[in-house]
């Protein structure tokens, strides 16, 4: 059952197209920790006629990401229909966040850091505002090489993980959006998912035709889930989303 849901994030929404990110601040491609009762968040914009609006709409990204951050709700179902000849995948994702926490982290949260490049704006959110707070060296670089997690997620007592991929997309602006929406729902399927498997048969030209339908889905309410790191495969087009949040 496993494979099936991360096959889905794996191949839903190819748009085809590039148009990549060359240089990255380093809080983008792995989240520092914060300090203890506060909140990291990233957001990201692309380029806009002034650099006050880019900073606005990255801004206004970051305060979305960290209402989803406090709490998100995810439901997700999917249905596949085979009967050894074809195979049909019909999925389903709904993810939502509750106005109160937007509202909240607007009116307490501080810019720590913030890159304009030629590709967009990017920038580093606290929760709660704290004064002077450093992330050490924020320059512009280069992606890094392939993470370790993007093959085996780690293993770290207390927490859980979930991998989200997308590739060829138009804009890496919507790429890096579904691929952190799908790391939260794998992370979700890690949690919970009830699933159940309905077997039918029928008679076709003398011949009998086996039929199957799994389905799969969970509703949940996810807390303190982040997106920790990113990375983008430029050769492939591919962008991959880690999310972490504490095991419920």
């Amino acid at each position: 059952m496993k494979s099936v849901l991360f096959s889905i994030i794996l191949t839903i929404g190819l748009v085809g197209g590039a148009s990549a990110q060359e240089l990255i601040p380093s809080w983008f491609e792995k989240l520092p920790d914060p300090p203890a009762r506060m909140k990291f968040e990233v957001g990201y914009a692309g380029k806009y006629t002034t650099e006050k609006r880019a900073k606005a709409a990255a801004v206004d990204s970051g305060l979305k990401n960290l209402a989803k951050q406090i709490q998100v709700r995810l439901q997700f179902d999917i249905e596949e229909i085979g009967d050894g000849r074809f195979r049909l995948l019909n999925p389903s994702f709904k993810e939502s966040y509750e106005g109160i926490h937007l509202r909240t982290v607007e009116e307490n949260y501080s810019v720590v850091d913030s890159l304009i490049t030629n590709d967009g704006y990017y920038v580093l959110l606290a929760y709660p505002t704290k004064k002077n707070l450093h992330v050490g060296d924020s320059g512009a670089q280069k992606w890094g090489s392939r993470p370790e997690w993007i093959n085996d997620l780690p293993h770290e007592k207390g927490f859980v993980y979930g991998v989200g991929m997308v590739a060829k997309y138009r804009s890496w602006l919507r790429a890096w959006y579904d691929a952190d929406e799908y790391a939260r729902f794998d992370l979700g399927k890690n949690l919970k998912i009830t699933a159940e498997s309905i077997f039918a048969s029928r008679r076709d030209n003398r011949t009998t035709v086996e039929s199957v339908i799994l389905k799969q889905s969970y509703d949940l309410i996810l807390q303190n889930a982040t997106i920790v790191a990113r990375w983008h495969d430029t050769q492939n087009d591919a962008y991959y989303s880690l999310c972490r949040a504490p095991r419920q």
